[in-house]
């Protein structure tokens, strides 16, 4: 019985999510603006609720995730939710940046400009690329290679421990018997291989771009915090060598460590430093949506969650109480952002809320678990979800990607970026997407049955 209303309760705040996610980009996008931008009560209810999808989608990604590794943790230490989740936050990423790549770049490539920028890449330059990007896949092969555990343990001893400084570390990764093993060469030659083919297209593009567009390309989004937090929360596990309650302290202190960070970096200009980095520090002069301060801390309290959800689920009754425990603990929060205002106000002489104050990440963050509890009590009641509601929450990264690549890639181009609609037709899009990321999620799940998208189009090319 426990483990239908877990996944009940989980897949709830999931699809609660998602509609969030997707209503509003829609209706944002699309609204027009004198609506929009008014002043009207539907509009400022609508405002308000907005505000809490990008807490409420990076929580829940923290939730999941971190319940989902503890409970699938084997009496061997091994864990199936690691490799799952290396994939994930490689794909977030990729995501991240592609969704906010100017394709119309390519096309300059074609130019005799273009061309004499290409010229221009250095030897030097081109080395150290093709070496740290083959290194970075050399160490992600082996983690994913289940008939190499020796090795696996080793580079997870080279995180941990620092293994480099250890001789008997340093001639188990060197030695030249290892490196005459099959396995270990073909590894070694996968990882250059595609690293050169990543390296030529990304140091073309790169020089390509002018410094307004590797902005523009490089900022953060939310897929990008999620990636990693969902990287941090994976080190602090082998970190805490899978202990709960040290995991528990090591994310707590993160978080309040990017808590802290925030009112002191919101408005420090990173201009000196590399075009990649300056977007995840803060949004000043980057175009930056989500730099890491604060919204990282909301993946974080998501992973603090799921640690406490991974215990709870053992105590009994747990579907009956677990409403009033997230209900008391939001109520909590709340209160101390409302404290925390006051203070503030007798302290500085007014109030930091919406500039860069703690107290209205503690208000988000008591929102989403005052929701979460409603969630709780629904699944009392609820024996189920229909099928084609779970598979969509289960595919949100997939949705996310489709709705923002129809709305910007497709949409937008052809009928103008300032075209604009009314209440009435905005319903409509919003409806309409709604009913495309339903196919879409029909099909993600056909090709998943296929055996995913490579044996999918393997098995298309055979037919042909």
């Amino acid at each position: 019985m426990e483990r239908p209303k877990r996944i009940l309760f989980l897949d709830l705040m999931r699809v609660l999510a998602l509609f969030m996610m997707i209503q509003g980009h829609t209706t944002y996008d699309f609204l027009d603006l004198s609506v929009r931008d008014g002043q009207s009560i539907g509009i400022f209810i609508w405002t308000s609720l907005r505000g809490y999808t990008a807490p409420f989608f990076m929580m829940v990604s923290g939730t999941v995730f971190t319940f989902l590794m503890l409970s699938q943790e084997k009496p061997d230490g091994t864990n199936p939710r690691i490799k799952a989740g290396s994939k994930r936050i490689i794909t977030l990423l990729f995501w991240g940046y592609f969704l906010n790549f100017p394709i119309y770049i390519i096309w300059k490539i074609f130019t005799t400009e273009g061309l004499n920028q290409i010229m221009e890449i250095g030897l030097l330059e081109t080395l150290l690329t093709i070496g740290w990007i083959a290194l970075s896949l050399f160490v992600y092969i082996t983690l994913q290679d289940d008939n190499d555990l020796k090795r696996k343990k080793l580079i997870k001893k080279v995180f941990r421990e620092g293994a480099l400084k250890n001789s008997r570390y340093r001639g188990a990764i060197f030695n030249t018997k290892n490196l005459k093993r099959e396995e270990l060469k073909n590894r070694l030659f996968k990882s250059v291989f595609y690293s050169v083919l990543i390296s030529i297209p990304y140091l073309i593009i790169s020089n390509l771009l002018t410094l307004e567009e590797k902005q523009r390309a490089l900022r953060v989004d939310v897929l990008h915090i999620i990636a990693l937090g969902l990287l941090s929360i994976m080190l602090f596990y082998f970190i805490s060598r899978h202990i709960r309650w040290i995991l528990s302290i090591l994310v707590f202190l993160m978080l309040l460590f990017i808590i802290s960070l925030y009112p002191l970096l919101n408005k420090v200009d990173f201009i000196d430093l590399p075009v990649f980095l300056a977007p995840y520090l803060n949004s000043f002069e980057t175009k930056s949506m989500f730099p890491l301060t604060p919204w990282l801390a909301y993946v974080f309290a998501g992973s603090i969650m799921g640690i406490w959800l991974s215990l709870e689920i053992k105590k009994d009754n747990f579907e009956k109480i677990i409403g009033f425990k997230l209900a008391a603990l939001g109520l909590g929060f709340i209160l101390l952002s409302i404290i925390g205002d006051f203070l503030e106000i007798a302290y500085y002489g007014k109030s930091y809320y919406w500039l860069d104050s703690p107290n209205l990440l503690y208000h988000r963050i008591g929102i989403v678990l005052s929701v979460g509890s409603i969630m709780a009590f629904l699944s009392l009641y609820i024996k189920d979800l229909p099928v084609f509601i779970k598979q969509m929450s289960r595919n949100t990264l997939w949705l996310y990607v489709g709705h923002l690549i129809i709305i910007y890639q497709i949409v937008k181009p052809i009928i103008g970026y300032q075209t604009r609609f009314s209440i009435g037709i905005t319903i409509c899009c919003v409806v309409t997407m709604f009913v495309l990321m339903y196919f879409q999620s029909q099909i993600i799940v056909f090709i998943q049955k296929k055996g995913g998208y490579f044996s999918f189009f393997k098995g298309l090319l055979r037919k042909k």
